[in-house]
Parts: C-alpha cells; sequence; structure tokens
C-alpha cells in the first residue's frame, strides 16, 4: 500500500514538473504566433500567388520570389499600378528608341513609379522607395524609351512642364536640372546591357537645340535646327529642307546638301541624295568609300560594321557590298 502511495506521488511530481516545463513553452509559441501575424512580414500569406496588385495593395517582389515591401492604394477602384514611359520624342526628329507605352518596373530593387489616381486625367507619376515605404516626389511624366537608360537614368517631367533628368543609383539625385522643354536621347544602344547609351542628351530651350553630359553640361553652341543623332564628334540635323551635318559649333560640314536622309555608322554618314542615291561618305576625307546604288521609297538601305571590322552595306536585309576601311 506504501508503495503504490510512493508511485502516485512520483507520477504525480513528474506530471508537475512537465507541466512546468512546457507550459510555458506552449504559451510563449502562442504568444509569438500571434505577434508574428501582425508583423507586416506575415502579410506575404494575404497574396499567396505572389500577384502584383491584390486586395487594394501592389506587391513588389524580386526575381527570386521574395518580397521587397507594399504600397496601399489610395483609388483602388481608379488606377493603381506602374507608370509608363512617356514617349513624347515622335514629336520632333531625333532618332531615338521606337518602343511601345511600357510600364517602368522596379529599380535596383528599391523604387518604382506609380500612379495612383481616380482617372487617367489625374494620373501623374510618383518615385515611390519601395525599401523605406516612402513617396519622394510627383513628376508630370518619366521616361527611359522602356528598354531603359545607362547609369538608371530617368528624363523626368514637372508642373512647369520643364524636364529634368533623375539618377536612382543609390540616393534619388538629379543629374540634370529642370531648364529644357525637351530632353531626349538618340538611339545608340549599350549592346552588353541592352539599355540606351547615356553619354550625350539631346536638349531643347528658347528655340535652340543642345547636346549635354549626363551631369547637364553643355557641349554644344546653340543649334538652330533640330538634332536628329550624333557619333560624339558630328551632329546630324534637319529642318523642312532635309538633314545637314554641322559640327558641335554649328557649322556644315558636308556640302552639297541639305540631303533626304542622314544616319550615322560610326564614324561615317550615310547619306540618300535628293536623286536618291545611297551611299556611304567618309567625312574625314570627304569622299564617298561606296559605289552609288539607286534606291527607291520602299527600299530600306544601311550599313554596319561586321565582325572583321569591315563595312557592309545592306540593302532590304542583303548585304550587297563590302568594304575595307581604316
Amino acid at each position: 500500500m506504501t508503495q503504490n502511495k510512493e508511485q502516485k506521488k512520483k507520477v504525480l511530481t513528474v506530471i508537475i514538473v512537465l507541466l512546468v516545463i512546457f507550459l510555458p513553452l506552449s504559451i510563449c509559441s502562442f504568444v509569438l504566433h500571434k505577434l508574428d501575424e501582425q508583423n507586416p512580414r506575415h502579410k506575404v500569406i494575404e497574396n499567396p500567388n505572389h500577384e502584383f496588385k491584390y486586395n487594394g495593395k501592389l506587391y513588389f517582389y524580386n526575381v527570386s520570389g521574395n518580397l521587397l515591401g507594399t504600397y496601399e492604394c489610395k483609388n483602388i477602384e481608379g488606377i493603381c499600378d506602374y507608370a509608363t514611359s512617356f514617349e513624347d520624342d515622335k514629336l520632333y526628329s531625333i532618332d531615338s528608341y521606337k518602343s511601345p507605352d511600357t510600364k517602368i518596373n522596379i529599380i535596383n530593387n528599391r523604387y518604382a513609379f506609380l500612379i495612383d489616381a481616380s482617372d487617367t486625367k489625374n494620373a501623374k507619376p510618383f518615385l515611390f522607395d519601395i525599401s523605406n515605404n516612402r513617396i519622394y516626389t510627383t513628376y508630370t511624366s518619366v521616361k527611359n524609351y522602356g528598354i531603359g537608360i545607362e547609369n538608371d537614368l530617368f528624363i523626368v517631367g514637372n508642373d512647369a512642364l520643364k524636364y529634368g533628368v533623375l539618377s536612382l543609383q543609390g540616393d534619388p539625385q538629379v543629374k540634370v536640372k529642370f531648364d529644357f522643354d525637351f530632353i531626349g536621347i538618340a538611339n545608340l544602344l549599350n549592346e552588353d546591357e541592352n539599355k540606351i547609351m547615356s553619354d550625350l542628351l539631346v536638349g531643347y530651350r528658347d528655340q535652340f537645340w543642345f547636346l549635354l553630359d549626363m551631369n547637364g553640361a553643355i557641349l554644344t553652341s546653340a543649334i538652330s535646327k533640330e538634332i536628329v543623332s550624333y557619333n560624339g564628334k558630328h551632329i546630324i540635323v534637319k529642318d523642312n529642307n532635309g538633314y545637314e551635318v554641322v559640327d558641335y559649333e554649328d557649322k556644315i560640314i558636308v556640302s552639297n546638301g541639305p540631303y533626304k536622309n542622314l544616319s550615322f555608322t560610326g564614324k561615317f554618314v550615310n547619306i540618300t541624295d535628293n536623286f536618291n542615291n545611297f551611299y556611304v561618305y567618309d567625312i574625314s576625307t570627304e569622299s564617298a568609300i561606296t559605289t552609288n546604288i539607286l534606291v527607291k521609297i520602299t527600299d530600306k538601305v544601311s550599313s554596319q560594321i561586321n565582325q572583321n571590322g569591315k563595312l557592309e552595306v545592306i540593302k532590304n536585309g542583303k548585304v550587297i557590298e563590302t568594304v575595307e576601311i581604316s
């Protein structure tokens, strides 16, 4: 009988010890679970399919599917989305990269240009810091040609309809002040990054055109005609009479113009004259380096430098002439 009592006491003691050990752990686990449910990071469970827009919020994920942050839409029934690149280059003669209306996605896993408005009329893009859940500045437009510009540059417009250039490498920084009626970049690609080269920018103000560097320094005299393209030394310009090649002082350097069409291939100029003759011209020697080719309006003719360093003339997709160049 005494032995049974001692066994019961031992069992009771074990039960009490187990309760002392596991009851606090159970309570602690319950409390931590409740606190975790209140943690904003736990909200990812609300969006199980990782949709961009879900239940009135925008969710930003990196390429690995990790949640970077969220934005709570103020106009749930209106427009709450990424901003679209504003392509105003078509209003001018600049030979810029052509892309359809393209939304600008996450930048460096930190920033996004968003719109949050009741309708398209009132939709203005603003810069949102995803990491810090912070709105920086609202603009009237933002442009990166859809494909992107080197050095994470963005051409932005303010309420006075003046344009500047913003860099988003690190903290936001205005590289070109809002002094221009238009800013654009010619269609010159950095093929390694597949982005528009940012070495030179085209600016327009006070009825004159300029080339700028990416920090806003003006590199040319005031150019009287619209800038079409450039190659670092010369500029193609255009007016109602046709195309010309000028230097940085706005002096014509290819005679016998204006021409029907001009474009650059490196330091060479592709010329289509007023008699529909196409040839490639070397400015340094002031002479044509290819034979004249009579072209039709429907023909697509250009030139390129191939992997062997030779210049090829291409007509309607076929190489029709190859020239040694120095």
